[in-house]
């Protein structure tokens, strides 16, 4: 049981670093136009050039850095809560 504890808390911790240093990045590198790996892939195979991008992806691009660099250190501090209880 407490090593249960110990590992969510340093996954928490973990994805919490993870969610802050993914918040920073895609902040800096927001005005890019970039696509996923996956869709990458699709349009090689199909030959097809990737659609523009829409009002609701320029929206995106900068919601989704912001909702990380909220979340990333409320999870960080939620891993350092669960260890810190634990050792009681």
């Amino acid at each position: 049981m407490e090593g249960e504890i110990i590992l969510k808390g340093l996954a928490l911790i973990g994805l919490g670093l993870l969610f802050i240093w993914l918040g920073v990045t895609g902040w800096r590198n927001r005005h890019e136009g970039r696509i996923s790996i996956i869709e990458a892939v699709i349009l090689k195979t199909a030959d097809a050039e990737p659609q523009p991008f829409g009002r609701w992806d320029r929206m995106w691009a900068y919601v989704q850095p912001v909702l990380m660099i909220i979340f990333g250190p409320l999870m960080l501090l939620g891993g350092i809560a669960v260890l810190s209880l634990s050792g009681e």
